[in-house]
C-alpha cells in the first residue's frame, strides 16, 4: 500500500472488526468528539465503549470533518497554534480499569485531532516518537530522549486493537497519523536528535568510533571539570579556552577518555559483537565487561554548569579530530573527548568531519520525509551543530518541502536574527523563562522585545521542559496568562499535552524548576496519564480565543501593535487599524480586584465588548463596559468595531 492510503486500510480494518467479541474499554469523555452515542456506560468523566465501534465511528467523522479544510503547502504562522504531543503519554490511559496505564499510542492520537482542529492546532509537534534506550533508565520507563535508532520507532506507540491487519508495520501507523493530520490542514513536526544518541545507541555495533569512550573506573562521579577561575554558568566562548585547558581538573577529565573498542583491541571487539548478534547479550555491557571502557555521559556546554550528567545519553564524535583552538593544550597521545567547547561544534569545528555520520544523520532527515511525509523538524540543540552539517539538514529537508517547518530550541528572544538568518522559522524563545515570575515588569520588557523580532516564537507559559503554570499559580492564573499569549505578536500559541485540561504534573522540569529538586513523577521519564477527566478544562477557552482571532486575522498585525499605560498590577496591550481595536487586559494580581478605566486606554475609544472572559464563576462575555473591574488573575479579551453585543 502507498503512503497515503495507510488510514484508509487502518479504518476497513477496523469497521470489519465492528462485531468482534472483545471486552469494552474505558477512555475519557473528552476524547468522545465525534458523538459516539453507544457507549456501555458513562461515569467519573469517562465513558466505556467497544473498542471498534468507537473507532471506527470516529475515524468515519473525521473523514466526513477533511471535507471542511483543503491541506494547505505553506503554514500561515500568523494563524497558527502548536500542540506538542509526546505520544506515548498523551493519550496513555488504564483503559481496562486493572490499575495497569497502557501506552498512547499512534491510532489514539488519531482521537484527539478534532478536538485539536477545534482548538486552532494546524501544528501537530511530536516529542520523540523514535525507538529509545532501557539501559541506565531514568524514571521507570526511560527518557524519550536517549535515541537509541533514527530509523526505528518505539514500538509501544504500536496500537494492539491493529494486531492481524496483515503487512501493517509501525512506520504505517505513523504515516496514518500523518495523513490524518494532514485531512484536517494539520502539518506534522518531528523531534530530530543530531547531536546525541543513547549510551547504547545501535550506531555502536558498526562504528564505535562515532562515540566517545571512558574508562569504567571514571564512571562513578563522571562530571565535566570545575573551573574555579570562572564563574557559574558560563558560556566557553574562546577567551576562556587557556583557562579552562590550563586548569588542574581539566587535565584529570581528559585522562579518563580513551580509545574506541575497536582501536583499543580489534579482535577483542570482533568477538564481542559476534557474541552480542548469537546470544542477544547487550553489546555494550559486554564491552563494559570485558574491556574495561563504556560511553561516556554527556553533560552541559555551559561552565560549572550545577545540571547532573545525563546517563542515558552520549555525545556524537562529528569531527575526526580536535579543533586547531585547543591542539596546543593537548598530549600527543589525547584520545577522543568532550568538552564544553567540543560541544559546540559551531564555535569550534575541527578540519576533518566524520562524513560517514553527517551522510547517517542527513539519510534520517530524509527518512522522516520519505516514510510518513513529514513537515518539518525541531532540531535538538541544533545550535551547536557544525554550521555545513545544519546547512545539508536543511538544505534535504527544503529540497523535499520549500515549505517546511524548522524549529529552534534556542531559549532567548535575544538570537531572533540569527535563529532566522540560520533558515529556521520558528524558535522557543523567551517566553518559557518570563513566565517563571509573571511581574509586569517581566511581562513588559516581553511585549516590547516581540514586535521587531524577525522569526516567530512560541507563545507559551509552559514547555515539555517546564513545570506546569497551573502548578505556579493554580487554573485562574493558568487561563489568565493563557489570554495574554494568545494574542502576542510574532509569537505562536503554544499547548504543551495536558495544557487544555489544566494538568498539574509534568512531562519535565528542566528549566526554571520549581520543585526543589523534588523527586516527583515526570511524564519524559515514568508511566503516566494526563488528568482528561478534570471538570475545568482549557479547551473552551482556547476554542474561543482562536475563533475570535481568526475572524480578525487582519487587525493582529505587529504594525497595529500598542503597549497601553495600566493600574499597577495589570498589563494592557492591543492592535487598533482604523477604528477596530482589540485590547488584552491582565489582571496579575493574586489578591486584588482592580478597576481598569478603559475609556483611557486609547482617545476615542470610551467603551468595548467583552469578547474573551479567562474568569469561569463571574463571565462578562458579550458585555459592553466603560469600566472593567479585573478579579485577581482574571483577562479581558475587549473589543470596538463592529462586533454586535448586548448592552449592559
Amino acid at each position: 500500500m502507498s503512503r497515503e492510503n495507510k488510514l484508509e486500510a487502518i479504518r476497513a480494518f477496523i469497521a470489519g472488526r465492528r462485531d468482534s467479541a472483545i471486552d469494552p474499554i474505558w477512555i475519557p469523555s473528552l476524547w468522545n468528539v465525534c458523538g459516539y452515542s453507544r457507549a456501555v456506560e458513562e461515569k467519573n468523566g469517562e465513558i466505556c465503549v467497544h473498542p471498534y465501534d468507537f473507532f471506527d465511528t470516529h475515524l468515519s467523522y473525521l473523514m466526513e470533518r477533511s471535507k471542511d479544510y483543503t491541506f494547505q503547502k505553506q503554514t500561515n504562522l500568523d494563524d497558527s497554534v502548536i500542540y506538542s504531543s509526546l505520544v506515548r503519554y498523551s493519550t496513555a490511559w488504564d483503559t481496562n480499569h486493572d490499575g495497569e496505564i497502557e501506552s498512547g499510542t499512534f491510532l489514539r492520537l488519531l482521537l484527539l485531532l478534532p478536538m485539536l482542529k477545534q482548538m486552532g492546532v494546524n501544528i501537530l509537534y511530536m516529542l520523540p516518537i523514535n525507538r529509545y534506550s532501557t539501559l541506565n533508565l531514568k524514571g521507570d520507563i526511560g527518557s524519550p530522549y536517549a535515541v537509541q535508532s533514527l530509523f526505528h520507532l518505539d514500538p509501544h506507540l504500536h496500537d494492539p486493537l491493529l494486531d492481524g491487519l496483515e503487512g501493517l508495520t509501525i512506520h504505517d501507523e505513523l504515516s496514518a497519523l500523518v495523513e490524518g493530520c494532514h485531512l484536517l490542514d494539520i502539518k506534522t513536526v518531528v523531534d530530530f536528535i543530531p547531536r546525541v544518541t543513547a549510551k547504547n545507541s545501535e550506531f555502536i555495533k558498526e562504528n564505535p568510533e562515532w562515540v566517545y569512550w571512558i574508562k569504567n573506573e571514571a564512571l562513578d562521579g563522571f562530571a565535566p571539570p570545575p573551573i574555579p577561575e570562572l564563574d557559574f554558568f558560563e558560556e566557553c566562548t574562546p577567551d576562556k579556552l587557556e583557562t579552562v585547558y590550563r586548569s588542574e581538573a581539566t587535565a584529570a577529565f581528559l585522562s579518563h577518555f580513551t580509545q574506541p573498542p575497536n582501536v583499543l583491541n580489534p579482535a577483542l571487539w570482533e568477538q564481542l559483537k559476534a557474541r552480542s548478534i548469537q546470544t542477544g547479550e547487550e553489546l555494550l555491557t559486554l564491552v563494559e565487561q570485558e574491556m574495561g571502557i563504556t560511553t561516556s555521559p554527556a553533560h552541559s556546554d555551559w561552565i560549572n554548569d550545577v545540571q547532573p550528567i545525563w546517563t542515558d545519553i552520549t555525545f556524537l564524535r562529528l569531527y575526526e579530530d580536535f579543533a586547531p583552538q585547543v591542539r596546543q593544550y593537548l598530549q600527543p597521545d589525547q584520545a577522543p573527548y568532550v568538552l564544553f567547547d567540543t560541544i559546540k561544534c559551531n564555535y569550534y569545528p575541527a578540519e576533518k568531519p566524520n562524513l560517514a555520520l553527517w551522510d547517517k544523520l542527513i539519510e534520517a532527515v530524509q527518512f522522516n520525509i520519505d516514510t510518513y511525509g513529514i513537515d518539518g523538524f525541531r532540531i535538538d540543540i541544533g545550535h551547536v551543530l557544525p554550521i555545513p552539517l545544519l546547512t545539508s539538514i536543511f538544505d534535504t529537508i527544503k529540497k523535499a518541502n520549500p515549505d517546511a517547518i524548522l524549529i529552534s530550541e534556542d531559549l532567548f528572544n535575544r538570537n531572533h536574527v540569527k535563529a532566522a538568518a540560520t533558515g529556521y522559522n520558528i524558535m522557543l524563545g523567551s517566553g518559557w523563562n518570563v513566565m517563571t515570575e509573571i511581574t509586569k515588569d517581566n511581562l513588559l520588557g516581553y511585549l516590547k522585545e516581540l514586535p521587531d523580532l524577525s522569526i516567530h516564537i512560541f507563545a507559551c507559559s509552559e514547555t515539555a521542559d517546564t513545570p506546569r503554570i497551573t502548578s505556579r499559580g493554580g487554573v485562574g492564573l493558568a487561563r489568565m496568562i493563557g489570554v495574554f499569549n494568545h494574542y502576542l505578536p510574532n509569537a505562536i500559541p503554544y499547548v504543551t499535552t495536558g495544557y487544555e485540561v489544566n494538568e498539574v504534573q509534568p512531562l519535565n522540569c528542566g528549566l526554571a524548576d520549581n520543585t526543589s529538586g523534588a523527586e516527583i513523577p515526570r511524564a519524559f521519564f515514568n508511566k503516566m496519564t494526563i488528568d482528561w477527566t478534570n471538570g475545568n478544562p482549557m479547551r473552551l477557552l482556547l476554542e474561543q480565543m482562536t475563533a475570535f482571532k481568526k475572524d480578525h486575522l487582519g487587525l493582529f498585525r505587529p504594525e497595529h501593535f500598542f503597549i497601553a499605560e495600566s493600574p499597577s498590577d495589570v498589563v494592557i496591550y492591543g492592535y487598533r487599524q482604523g477604528e477596530e481595536s482589540a485590547v488584552v487586559c491582565c489582571n496579575l494580581s493574586s489578591e486584588a480586584t482592580i478597576q481598569v478605566d478603559l475609556a483611557a486606554i486609547q482617545p476615542g475609544i470610551t467603551s468595548y465588548a467583552v469578547s474573551i472572559d479567562s474568569n469561569i464563576s463571574d463571565n462578562q462575555q458579550c458585555k459592553r463596559l466603560s469600566h472593567a473591574q479585573l478579579a485577581p488573575h482574571q483577562a479581558l479579551l475587549l473589543y470596538h468595531g463592529n462586533l454586535e453585543v448586548n448592552e449592559a
